[in-house]
C-alpha cells in the first residue's frame, strides 16, 4: 500500500462573513452537495450561533473542498455556514439570546451599524481540500461526523454510499405519492429514505445479519452503483408494492393493533412495515386484489389477536428470529389465501425457500435462454410442465430463468411463476 496516495492535500484561510454570503449568492461555495444532509437549524439555534460570533466565542473550523470547477463544496459545517449567511439575509430574526437578550427580535438590518460591522467583519476558520485530494472529501466527510449525534444513521448513509441507487432513494421519496398516507409523518431527516432502503435490504430476509443498521448499511455498500436496468427495475419493484398495498390494506396498513383500546393505533410502526411490504412484494397483484377482503381481514385479525406476531412487532423487534418470523406470519397468511398453499397438489406458487435452494444448488443458468443469472432477484422459478397441464409445483418440476425470459414464453410451453414478481 502507498501511503501517498492516501495524503491529504489542504489550505487553512479565514473567510469574513460578508465574502462568504457573496460567495454562495454568486455560486462560488455549494453549502449543500448530494452527500450532506438538509439544513436543519431552527432559528433559535441559528440565533445562538449569531450570538456566540458577536461574544467572539471561537466556532469550529469549516471544512471545504476545491471541486474540478474551483468552487468550493461544504463537508463539514453546512449548518453554521448556512446559519450566519441567513441572518446577513434578513432572513429571520434573533431569539432566544440570553447574553445579549437585547438583540432578541431583531433583523440584522434592525442592529445598530457598529453591531452590524462588527458581525461583517467576523471571520469563520476554514481548512480546503485542495483537488488532488477531492476523492477523499466524502471518507473526510464520515470520519467527522461518525458518532456525532448530528446526524442519524441514514444521513450518514447518504454521505458514505454516494451513487445511483442513494439518488433513487431520493427520487422515490420525493416522488410517490402514497408514502405520506401510508407513514403517517414526514420526511424529516431522510426517514423515508430509510423505510425504502429497509424495503429493499429485508427482501433477502433470511440473510438479515445481526442488525437491522448492519443489514441495512451493508446492503446499500454492495448496491450503491447499481446499473441503470437494476435501478429502474428496483424502483419499479417498490412502488408497484406501496401501490398494491395501499389498494388491498388502505392507510392504516402500517399500523400496529392497540388491543387495550381495541383500535388501530395512529401511528406508523417499522416492525409491522418489514412485516407487510417484503410478502406482498413476494406475490402477483392480481392474486392479491382478487383477494383483497380475505387478506385485509386476515391481517388485522393477526394484529389483533396472534401473540407471536405481537411480540415480534413490538419487543427486540429488530432480532434475526423476530424479523424473520414476523415476515413469514404474513407471508404464509397470503400463501394460503391465494391458494398456493392449500395441498401440496394444487398449489401454485412456489416459496422464496424454494426459489433460493433452486437458485443455490444448480449452475445458476437461465433454462430458457442459457445465460447465467446473476442475482436470485433477476430470477423466476419455472414449471418444467405448465401448472395448467398438470404439472405439481414441486423442485423436481421446477427450474430458474430470468424474469424477462419467463415473462416473455407462451404458456403453450411452459408456465409463468407468479409469486415473485409483478
Amino acid at each position: 500500500m502507498n501511503i501517498e496516495d492516501k495524503q491529504v492535500f489542504t489550505e487553512k484561510k479565514d473567510f469574513p462573513l460578508t465574502t462568504l454570503r457573496e460567495m454562495i449568492d454568486e455560486g462560488d461555495i455549494i453549502p449543500n452537495p448530494e452527500y450532506q444532509r438538509d439544513y436543519v437549524y431552527t432559528d433559535k439555534q441559528a440565533s445562538k450561533l449569531v450570538e456566540s460570533v458577536l461574544m467572539g466565542i471561537p466556532i469550529p473550523t469549516i471544512y471545504l473542498c476545491v471541486e474540478e470547477d474551483s468552487t468550493y463544496s461544504v463537508i463539514d459545517g453546512q449548518q453554521r455556514i448556512t446559519s450566519l449567511v441567513r441572518y446577513l439575509k434578513n432572513e429571520y430574526a434573533l431569539n432566544g439570546l440570553q447574553e445579549l437578550n437585547e438583540l432578541n427580535g431583531k433583523f440584522y438590518k434592525d442592529l445598530p451599524k457598529d453591531i452590524q460591522k462588527k458581525l461583517k467583519s467576523s471571520s469563520l476558520s476554514t481548512i480546503s481540500l485542495l483537488k488532488q485530494s477531492t476523492d477523499l472529501k466524502y471518507e473526510i466527510f464520515a470520519r467527522l461526523n461518525q458518532g456525532a449525534v448530528k446526524l442519524n444513521p441514514q444521513e450518514l448513509r447518504n454521505c458514505i454510499y454516494r451513487g445511483t441507487f442513494n439518488k433513487m432513494l431520493d427520487d422515490i421519496a420525493a416522488n410517490n405519492s402514497h408514502l405520506k398516507n401510508l407513514f403517517h409523518d414526514e420526511n424529516n431527516r431522510k426517514s423515508y429514505q430509510e423505510r425504502i432502503l429497509r424495503f429493499f435490504a429485508l427482501r433477502n430476509y433470511q440473510d438479515y445479519q445481526s442488525s437491522m443498521l448492519k443489514t441495512m448499511n451493508s446492503y446499500m455498500e454492495q448496491h450503491r452503483n447499481d446499473g441503470e436496468d437494476e435501478i429502474k427495475a428496483a424502483k419499479e419493484k417498490f412502488n408497484s408494492t406501496i401501490d398494491i398495498i395501499k389498494q388491498v390494506l388502505g392507510n392504516d396498513a402500517f399500523m400496529a393493533f392497540d388491543r387495550s383500546k381495541n383500535t388501530i393505533l395512529e401511528k406508523f410502526s417499522g416492525s409491522v412495515y418489514d412485516s407487510i411490504i417484503i410478502p406482498f412484494s413476494f406475490f402477483d397483484k392480481h392474486s392479491l386484489i382478487v383477494n383483497a377482503d380475505k387478506i385485509r381481514e386476515a391481517i388485522l385479525n393477526v394484529k389483533r389477536t396472534d401473540e407471536t406476531y405481537r411480540e415480534d412487532t413490538y419487543a427486540a423487534t429488530g432480532s434475526k428470529v423476530r424479523v424473520i418470523r414476523r415476515i413469514q406470519t404474513i407471508y404464509n397468511l397470503i400463501l394460503n389465501i391465494t391458494g398456493g398453499n392449500s395441498s401440496d397438489n394444487d398449489r401454485r406458487l412456489f416459496t422464496a425457500e424454494e426459489k433460493k435452494e433452486l437458485y443455490e444448488s444448480g449452475d445458476k443458468k437461465c433454462a430458457i435462454c442459457g445465460n447465467l443469472i446473476l442475482s436470485i432477484d433477476d430470477c423466476e422459478i419455472d414449471h418444467i410442465i405448465p401448472f395448467t397441464k398438470g404439472g405439481k409445483t414441486e423442485l423436481s418440476n421446477a427450474q430458474i430463468a430470468h424474469r424477462i425470459c419467463n415473462r416473455e414464453k407462451s404458456d403453450s410451453t411452459n408456465d409463468t411463476w407468479e409469486e415473485e414478481e409483478n
